[in-house]
């Protein structure tokens, strides 16, 4: 396990993995007293920290605004690479023992969907609640289609679960659900009561998610390309959560996974009908970058997120 070594003669100090393990305390923090609690030291050592840090960098990093600390613009700008850096460094070195949950202090960063449904995320927070119950899980949106990838270069998230097929080759991947395609409509749609056609599907008026790149459309837009289908898009929307309510107030479509279609479905009167042409299904995949891969923190979080996809996976339907 790492530590932070506080020494006599900090003033004489260069950068070091000690100093840099207390300056991503302190900006992930923006508190010295928070800061010291992450990182089991006295609040008086770390404050010692911090005037080194300052003298290093010739920035204030942390400043006084009223009655609580912030960072300075430079403190932003170096979290990205301190966070880069450290672990870079745990590249350089085995753990020495396997990792114990419940002795963990961390945040997990997870860049995803909102396609997964509620049940997948409230299983992954309480097998952390129960297991690490000193870590936290931050749940954050995908950006543009490639943005994910440079976050997890940059160090700013951990993991990410996506469909998109490509997966550059400095990043592990790993299968976490494979799930059909399915329609998504209200009970009462004039479409729902006998088997969804190609063409009834073609001409009816549809709601998907955003894309990802403006004007290149989304993955199921370009499977629909290869069948030489196009839909009329009516809503496109990011907020997904949004979606079961409009369509049981409209005769939209919503095409998306099974496990998600039927989450909704327990929401509001919805019906689900099969996808009305041979499609590849949704393949979900958890990828993480190379610097992280040995490190055990996150070793232990990807099987709890493979445990989780699995429970949901193999549940039982009604």
């Amino acid at each position: 396990m790492n530590t932070v070594s506080l020494e006599n003669g900090d003033h004489e100090r260069r950068l070091d993995e000690s100093l840099l393990r207390s300056l991503h305390a302190l900006l992930a923090e923006a508190s010295v007293s928070q800061a010291a609690a992450k990182l089991g030291v006295a609040q008086s050592a770390l404050s010692r920290h911090l005037k080194v840090l300052r003298q290093l960098t010739g920035d204030e990093l942390l400043i006084r605004v009223g009655n609580r600390m912030v960072l300075t613009e430079r403190a932003q700008a170096l979290a990205a690479p301190t966070r880069r850096i450290l672990a870079d460094m745990s590249l350089l070195t085995s753990e020495a023992k396997p990792v114990e949950p419940g002795e963990l202090r961390q945040s997990f960063r997870i860049a995803t969907y909102d396609f997964l449904p509620r049940r997948f995320f409230a299983d992954l927070v309480e097998r952390v609640a129960r297991q690490a119950p000193e870590c936290d899980v931050v749940v954050r949106g995908l950006g543009s289609r490639f943005e994910h990838y440079r976050q997890l270069a940059d160090g700013e998230v951990d993991m990410v679960i996506t469909i998109w097929p490509e997966v550059p080759g400095h990043l592990r991947a790993a299968s976490l659900l494979t799930e059909p395609m399915v329609c998504l409509m209200r009970k009462g749609h004039p479409l729902a009561g006998s088997p969804l056609t190609l063409e009834d599907y073609r001409r009816a008026r549809h709601l998907t998610s955003l894309e990802h790149v403006p004007g290149q459309g989304t993955i199921l837009d370009a499977q629909l390309a290869e069948l030489g289908v196009s839909v009329h898009t009516a809503v496109r929307t990011q907020f997904l959560g949004m979606a079961p309510a409009i369509l049981a107030r409209s005769d939209l479509i919503f095409s998306t996974g099974r496990l998600l279609a039927e989450d909704f479905a327990e929401q509001y009167p919805l019906a689900l009908v099969p996808f009305p042409a041979r499609i590849k299904p949704h393949r979900y995949r958890l990828v993480w970058h190379e610097r992280t891969h040995k490190n055990q923190a996150m070793s232990w979080m990807r099987g709890e997120l493979t445990a989780a996809a699995r429970e949901l996976a193999h549940r039982p339907r009604s």
